[in-house]
């Protein structure tokens, strides 16, 4: 678990330094990887904008909701280390220990994919971008019921322009001349 750590928690990966001419049967210390000795399972964006932030979208005038992510969180490295444990391991079936190495190894996992208190979960990221999501949709509900409304308005006042609104009794009406005949 600790060489999974070590590769997959550290920038760059942290390897077996196995000296020169190399002996891994008996190395004992750590070197820092290279692209021309290990692979680099992460070669995204590394910078130092908070991750939630890496990804903007404006969904309004004054409004923008941030959803960044990074395949190298702390949840997600955990993830593909522990994952990694589990694939790279062999348990010998002639081995009599095999079947309670195995259950520990498992152990250690499903404790390390159950985060300790204060870090980061998968949970955590699916809250960020549920919550990114949430203020997108509200935001643009309240985007669309304004525009729906100024919409509205601006029928109502081109069927005004349109459609006038039928004089009634003062002023210039073209009937106006017919009460004079009367009084005389």
């Amino acid at each position: 678990m600790a060489a999974a750590n070590d590769f997959f928690n550290s920038d760059p990966p942290q390897i077996v330094d196995a000296g020169s001419p190399p002996n891994y049967a008996t190395a004992m210390s750590l070197t820092d990887g290279t692209p021309a000795n290990t692979v680099f399972w992460y070669t995204g964006e590394n910078g130092s904008t908070p991750t939630l932030q890496t990804a903007s979208a404006q969904v309004g005038p004054s409004i923008t909701v941030d959803y960044g992510m990074r395949a190298n969180e702390p949840a997600l490295s955990t993830l593909v280390a522990n994952v990694a444990v589990l694939a790279a391991t062999t348990f010998s079936a002639s081995n009599p220990d095999a079947q309670t190495n195995y259950e520990a190894l498992c152990q250690s996992v499903q404790a390390n994919l159950a985060g300790q208190s204060g870090t980061q979960s998968i949970s955590d990221i699916e809250a960020n971008l549920a919550n990114a999501q949430t203020a997108v949709t509200n935001d643009t509900t309240v985007y669309t019921t304004a525009v729906d409304n100024a919409i509205a308005a601006l029928q109502a006042s081109l069927n005004n322009l349109s459609n006038p609104p039928a004089s009634g009794g003062g002023g210039t009406s073209s009937s106006s001349g017919t009460g004079s005949s009367s009084g005389s």
